[in-house]
């Protein structure tokens, strides 16, 4: 079964009273690699996440992002010696320099380092239980969106398949076409210099030079084994990604070598047309796990 590498999920889980949301990505790419977002907070959890994502996808590019939806308000905490030595030092400018005036409640509250918020800090082994519940659906979706998006891949590459094994179909035979086009050629050339005196055997030995010179047939048996040994693939349960990439260069270079040989227009252009839909399968195939 093909699969795409292009997906995406997203969840949401609770610690305490803070909410977060969890979104997903996934690109192509030709190895694994993950690249994460979150607080520090979520440190200890980072191989765990890494570990889940390598036991359910073997190639990708994935982006995981955790952040914060809401929090609980914190509580809010005094630091009474602090305020008592704000309060006492102002008694002792008051006796001492004769300054005027009182220390009140609202001069305290300007003064900051008296009052201190007291947040939840680090997570806890217990903790991971909601976010590898988030964990487990968001991949979960990213995993349905990637089959999905694989089954499309997985026909257009089949109808990708059958046009390069209709335009090979054409090729072979246009062949010996070529060969007897090319005798025939010539004849007439022999006949237009030395008429009626023309050498059969020298005619039979310049087509059999020219016939191993162009010949394809090795060339379209390789072709042929190439594009059932592709079909054979897509309907593999595993990552097949890497092997289609593979086969992608060996029918390029044997598209390459069917162009490169025989001197035949008919050839040439359905050769061009071929090179056409193996590169579109190329580009197909850089998307598949």
């Amino acid at each position: 079964m093909a699969k795409s590498m292009t997906g995406w999920g997203r969840d949401e889980f609770q610690i305490g009273g803070d909410h977060y949301s969890m979104e997903a990505r996934s690109l192509n790419h030709r190895f694994l690699d993950v690249s994460l977002r979150m607080q520090d907070r979520f440190s200890p959890f980072e191989s765990r996440i890494r570990e889940e994502i390598k036991k359910r996808f073997s190639r990708g590019s994935f982006s995981i992002n955790i952040s914060l939806i809401s929090a609980e308000t914190p509580e809010l905490r005094l630091n009474l010696p602090i305020a008592r030595i704000y309060i006492d030092a102002a008694a002792e400018l008051k006796d001492r320099l004769g300054v005027k005036g009182e220390m009140d409640v609202s001069a305290l509250l300007k003064l900051k380092d008296i009052f201190s918020f007291e947040r939840k800090g680090a997570v806890s082994d217990a903790d991971w239980e909601p976010i590898g519940r988030a964990l487990f659906t968001t991949l979960d979706q990213i995993g349905e969106w990637r089959v999905k998006e694989g089954a499309a891949l997985k026909q257009d590459l089949a109808s990708r398949l059958e046009a390069v094994g209709g335009l090979l179909f054409r090729i072979e035979a246009r062949a010996p076409r070529v060969i007897e086009a090319y005798r025939q050629r010539l004849r007439e050339e022999m006949e237009k210099v030395i008429k009626d005196r023309v050498d059969e055997s020298r005619i039979l030995l310049e087509a059999a030079v020219f016939a191993d010179r162009t010949d394809i047939s090795e060339e379209i048996t390789r072709l042929k084994s190439h594009l059932d040994m592709f079909r054979k693939f897509l309907k593999f349960n595993e990552p097949i990604g890497k092997r289609l990439d593979f086969l992608c260069q060996e029918i390029g270079r044997e598209v390459n070598t069917i162009g490169s040989k025989p001197s035949d227009v008919e050839i040439t252009q359905t050769v061009v047309e071929m090179k056409g839909e193996v590169e579109k399968i190329r580009e197909q195939v850089q998307n598949v796990e």
